[in-house]
């Protein structure tokens, strides 16, 4: 089967998505070497969804083709903020078997990095391992962005009303998400916010690559703490 990926650059590295496939992703340092890692992420997409469950099978043969290609992009007006890549297939109308799917993608997203911190004892969610970064600051990073997500389609609650605690923060943020969902079937339309492009797809795709990367994050993190 054949599949368009798209690339983008963001804070010195270089993602290769599937739109097809939300939640597919691969990422490199370098930018030629995510046009070979497609395939594969591709193949570990599918291992994943029969992880949890899924019966659907991985195509044979998988076939890539790069459909775009988005250079990191500093918006003028704020040179601390980074633009994200609005992809054509982001501006598709989500279906009813599209909100049916993300639903599903997202509680396994979600059920990994809560199986990521499963066990760890209390001390290691504040322990810094690059910088200021924890455990703790990555989980309550992931629920502030999943947050601002929201905020670019005008969805958000106020991020005053976050609570306190990690699980907390990503519950509260989480019920929001689904409770919009059935808002984004067939929207078609992109909103423009803060110079930047955002579509119930790219809402949605972010916010699955978003909280599967930083669960690979709090792994590398374990690791390196020993615990």
């Amino acid at each position: 089967m054949h599949y368009a990926v798209c690339v983008e650059q963001m804070e010195n590295r270089w993602v290769a998505h599937a739109p097809a496939l939300l939640g597919c992703y691969a990422s490199s340092d370098q930018r030629s070497v995510v046009d070979v890692l497609a395939p594969a992420a591709i193949r570990d997409y599918f291992d994943w969804r029969h992880v949890h469950g899924d019966t659907l099978a991985p195509p044979d043969p998988i076939e890539c083709t790069l459909d775009e290609v988005h250079h990191e992009w500093i918006d003028p007006g704020d040179p601390d903020n980074s633009i994200t890549a609005f992809f054509a297939a982001d501006a598709a109308p989500m279906t009813a078997a599209d909100i049916k799917e993300a639903r599903r993608v997202l509680g396994w997203s979600r059920a990994d990095l809560l199986a990521a911190v499963q066990g760890l004892p209390t001390s290691a969610f504040a322990q810094p391992v690059e910088g200021e970064w924890s455990i703790g600051g990555i989980l309550n990073h992931t629920a502030r962005a999943e947050l601002w997500y929201l905020d670019r389609l005008d969805l958000a609650f106020p991020r005053e009303q976050l609570p306190t605690g990690w699980r907390e923060r990503l519950d509260v943020v989480r019920t929001r998400l689904l409770e919009v969902l059935p808002q984004l079937q067939d929207a078609a339309y992109v909103h423009v916010k803060d110079n930047e492009i955002w579509s119930p797809r790219k809402l949605l795709r972010r916010s699955v690559w978003h909280e599967r990367d930083h669960t690979q994050h709090i792994w590398q993190f374990r690791a390196r703490l020993g615990v």
